[in-house]
Parts: structure tokens; C-alpha cells; sequence
């Protein structure tokens, strides 16, 4: 590992853009440490090893590591509790026309993070990078809500890294999988919950009503769940984060 340039730990879901990021990184030099997470919504869970193991068998271990799957569910029901417990109304009042699909994506992926930054300071990486397209429909891909996860790691000396942001080629991505060697077919786990962005949530009220629940709720929770939180990360799973 002491030969690479840095070490970095992904958001590895398994599927087609974390895959091709994860390859993209290793070929920049980086030391890469997989990990997935569980939001307690999905299925197909255990299949992003399965695709991490593909990665290690072409690069080898002292490139590529899958630390394991890490449940978020403690961290993601935090920021479930005000909506809620709130009418419709009342969320409009207070934060906007926050649709349902948008709010379980922004609080899962940013419960993602937050784990992801306990992680990170547990092993002392200061890299942090996702599959992230902008293209994908999904409000927390927007540079809007990227600018806020790269403040927010900033604020703990991380870098957020999105190899992939600005591929919006399908056949392109397919292509770069070919060229590495890879069956460009992958099996990501599937959350229940995470809906694209529908034409009538694509309004800058809805982005508008996102962004305002992270900055009015959601940044001091984040604070909050980083402090309370450290020990009982570096005391969860031991084994996956021996170096």
C-alpha cells in the first residue's frame, strides 16, 4: 500500500459507475478501500463483494480492498424523525415542496457520508470518491448538493473525487469496462426507495425544498452524529479496517 501515491475509500455500491471509478482510481495511482453500505431498504445487498472481488482479482490486494458492508440505518433514521412527524403542510411551510423520493435519497446518501467520514478518520484517508454522474436524475448528484458534500468533508481535511461526473455516455462507460477486460454487466444492490427525479421534480422549487432541509436540519444532525458517533465506529467491525 506504501507504494501508492494515496489512499482513497469508495462508496462501492457494485454497479457500473462505482465499478469503472474504482478502476479509474486504481489506474491514477490511488490505494482503494471498497466499502458498501446498508440502508435496510434494498436487496441484493451482498452482491457489491462479489463485483469488488472482480476489481481485486484484476488489480491485486495492494491495490484494491473491500473493507465490508456497513449498515447506515442508526444514522439514517436520525434524519427521518421531523418529516415524519409533520403533515404535508407543514413540511411545505417549513421547508419547501420536498417530494418523497428526493427526501429518501438526500437523507440516505448523506447518512452515507457521515459513516463515510467516521471511516476515513478512523484510518486517517483524507479521499473520499462515489460513482456520482450528473446525468443520473437524482437531486444529491446535482453540483448543487455536490458542493455542499464537498464543504461538508472539507470541514474534516477529506476531498470528495467523482471520477465519473461528467460521463453521460452509456456507451461510452460500457466501452471503458471492455477495454479494461471487464463483461461491462454488473449486480449493484437495489434500494427500494431510490426513485430518478421525475419531470415534475426536476422544478427549482423541489431542488430549492432539498437543499434547504440540509442546510436547516440536516447540517447540524450530521455535526452532532460525527461527535456522539466516533467511538462507537472504531469499535464496529474491528476486523474490516486492519491494514
Amino acid at each position: 500500500m506504501s507504494d501508492c501515491k494515496k489512499e482513497i475509500l469508495v462508496l462501492f455500491s457494485g454497479g457500473r459507475d462505482s465499478f469503472l471509478a474504482t478502476c479509474q482510481l486504481i489506474e491514477e495511482g490511488y490505494s482503494v478501500y471498497m466499502v458498501n453500505y446498508d440502508n435496510g431498504c434494498g436487496m441484493g445487498i451482498r452482491n457489491s463483494e462479489d463485483m469488488a472481488k472482480r476489481i481485486i482479482k484484476k488489480y491485486g490486494e495492494e491495490q484494491a480492498r473491500f473493507i465490508g458492508t456497513k449498515s447506515i440505518v442508526g444514522f439514517w433514521r436520525t434524519f427521518f424523525q421531523p418529516i415524519f412527524t409533520m403533515t404535508p403542510n407543514e413540511i411545505s411551510e417549513q421547508y419547501g415542496q420536498l417530494t418523497i423520493s428526493q427526501f429518501h435519497c438526500l437523507t440516505c446518501r448523506t447518512s452515507m457520508y457521515v459513516m463515510s467520514i467516521l471511516i476515513c478518520k478512523r484510518m486517517g484517508i483524507n479521499y473520499i470518491a462515489e460513482g456520482a454522474r450528473k446525468d443520473q436524475g437524482f437531486i444529491i448528484e446535482l453540483e448543487v448538493m455536490i458542493n455542499r458534500y464537498k464543504q461538508l468533508l472539507k470541514e474534516y481535511d477529506i476531498e470528495l473525487v467523482l471520477p465519473v461526473y461528467d460521463l453521460n455516455d452509456n456507451w461510452e462507460r460500457k466501452n471503458a469496462l471492455l477495454i479494461r477486460g471487464f463483461l461491462p454487466k454488473t449486480y449493484e444492490s437495489q434500494c427500494f426507495l431510490g426513485v430518478p427525479l421525475t419531470e415534475n421534480e426536476q422544478r427549482e422549487d423541489v431542488i430549492k425544498a432539498v437543499t434547504n432541509f440540509y442546510d436547516k436540519f440536516m447540517i447540524n444532525k450530521i455535526a452532532t452524529l460525527i461527535k456522539t458517533n466516533e467511538r462507537i465506529c472504531l469499535e464496529d467491525g474491528e476486523e474490516n479496517f486492519d491494514r
